[in-house]
């Protein structure tokens, strides 16, 4: 396992030896360039580095998140599942490709987290950014009271700039759902083997809820800044 972060700036070596069960050997080589993200003032667009998409930003209290869903990975037909294949994959709203440009694509939980448990893991964020914890959540919920009332705010036609669309989710039976209604987002905290903490916004009810959702359902995601 190579962890940029305790390799630090810089190009490393690495090396790779086997012998097989018949004696047979092979030694492979490579070389990994670490690089420093681009510095970000919260509020200004920030490129990921690794396909260069832009996301615009914004300050909520002492916290920066994305003001926008991510887009990142490699389209698949909602018939497949998002699988541990090292394959970055992600679903589109009805299958269409624009879709994931205007709303982000829709994750699986253990694929987004990079089949990773720990909470607060980077998974498919940006290198600087991860997916939010259950607590960075309710701290952003508790900016604007509570989560009995972060709804209206948060939404796209809110005050907050979080700009969350009613963008809608796909069920793990790949059945589309709630588009123009709602949206949920993951949290990287998980409940139990096959379930984790989702949040969900709704056009009608000003609050944001709590759900322990299947981990096979696809939802949204925002990262937010380390």
């Amino acid at each position: 396992t190579f962890t940029p972060a305790n390799a630090g700036i810089g190009t490393h070596a690495i090396s790779y030896h086997y012998v097989n069960a018949f004696g047979c050997t092979y030694t492979a080589s490579q070389t990994i360039t670490v690089i420093s993200p681009p510095g970000l003032i919260c509020g200004n667009l920030m490129t990921d580095i690794r396909d260069n998409k832009q996301y615009s930003t914004i300050k909520i209290g002492n916290q920066c998140w994305m003001a926008v869903n991510l887009n990142y990975g490699t389209a698949i037909s909602s018939s497949q599942m998002q699988r541990d294949n090292c394959i970055n994959e992600k679903y589109c709203l009805e299958d269409l490709p624009a879709n994931c440009t205007t709303f982000g694509g829709l994750y699986q939980w253990d694929e987004v987290m990079k089949f990773d448990i720990t909470g607060g893991a980077q998974g498919f964020c940006p290198p600087g950014w991860h997916i939010p914890m259950e607590s960075e959540w309710t701290t952003l919920f508790n900016t604007f009271t509570s989560n009995g009332y972060a709804g209206s705010p948060l939404k796209y036609d809110g005050y907050s700039g979080f700009m969350a669309y009613l963008d809608g989710m796909r069920h793990d039976n790949s059945v589309w759902r709630f588009a123009d209604f709602a949206t949920m987002y993951w949290s990287s905290t998980a409940t139990i083997l096959t379930k984790a903490w989702a949040h969900g916004l709704n056009s009608y009810n000003p609050s944001v809820s709590y759900y322990p959702s299947l981990r096979a359902n696809a939802f949204s995601v925002r990262c937010l800044k380390d």
